[in-house]
């Protein structure tokens, strides 16, 4: 028998509470059997910064920076280190506790949709592998920014990383979501992450722009990664938006969840 479609959802521009609102009420709708298996794209406005949910405030990040430069703060759901989302382009993948997918392991699940994004890369004529084993647990050098450790889930194109990820699993369902560089604009990154290498802002990152000489269009960006994953990953894809249940629960996560100092700034 022939898997159920999944929902293939691109956003415009939204801003950081948003985002994670309606990444988390995805979760749930798809854990609740209302919506299927989901893949999204959107980006940001204005620019934010992302905590990870276990990340301790600051975390890394210079918050009189972000004000200055006019960027949000927000917590994400899911782990990691902090990411600005700048110039980048954000995926995330919603299934339920009883989807095939379910019963692999961490590593085997980000290698699964990892699989999808590597095979968009290849589309747009990028090499893409994945980054090393992680660093063992009190090895790490803390720098509070994704976008400066290469293990594992990190997406590499020529040693340099253009792809960091995030995940989380609950009882009824699993998010994973990511950032995609598109352009990387080291002076900003050097204001939001103290850590941030000053001789050489670049070593180790990469971007869409630099590896292809251009700028792609969002839209066209977001169709052919989403065209490949689903292609990649043996499912089929059918463009579709929020139901109005899912708008009406990120409506109120926005509020009272991201939107909430509390929440922000509760570790």
């Amino acid at each position: 028998m022939q898997a159920s479609p999944w929902r293939v959802i691109r956003h415009d521009k939204a801003d950081g509470c948003w985002n994670m609102a309606v990444d988390e009420a995805i979760a749930q709708a798809v854990g609740q059997g209302e919506a299927p298996p989901t893949l999204r794209f959107y980006t940001w406005n204005p620019h934010a910064v992302s905590l990870g949910y276990l990340q301790r405030v600051p975390g890394g990040v210079d918050l009189e920076a972000c004000r200055r430069h006019g960027i949000d703060l927000v917590r994400r759901i899911t782990g990691g280190r902090a990411v600005l989302h700048a110039h980048e382009l954000t995926y995330s993948v919603a299934i339920p506790s009883w989807h095939p997918w379910e019963s692999l392991s961490v590593v085997e699940l980000f290698a699964q949709i990892s699989a999808g994004l590597i095979a968009g890369l290849e589309r747009l004529g990028i090499a893409g592998n994945l980054g090393g084993s992680p660093v063992a647990a009190g090895n790490e050098i803390e720098t509070g920014a994704c976008f400066l450790q290469q293990q594992r889930p990190a997406i590499l194109v020529r040693g340099r990383k253009l792809i960091g990820s995030a995940q989380r699993r609950w009882e009824r369902s699993l998010l994973q979501h990511g950032s995609i560089l598109v352009e990387f604009d080291s002076h900003l990154h050097q204001a939001v992450f103290p850590a941030w290498p000053r001789s050489d802002p670049a070593r180790g990152v990469t971007c869409l722009s630099a590896i292809l000489g251009k700028v792609m269009r969002t839209r066209e960006l977001m169709a052919i990664l989403g065209s490949a994953w689903c292609e990649a990953c043996g499912v089929s894809g059918i463009l579709g938006d929020l139901t109005p249940g899912e708008r009406h629960v990120a409506q109120q996560l926005a509020g009272r969840k991201y939107g909430n100092l509390a929440w922000t700034y509760r570790r």
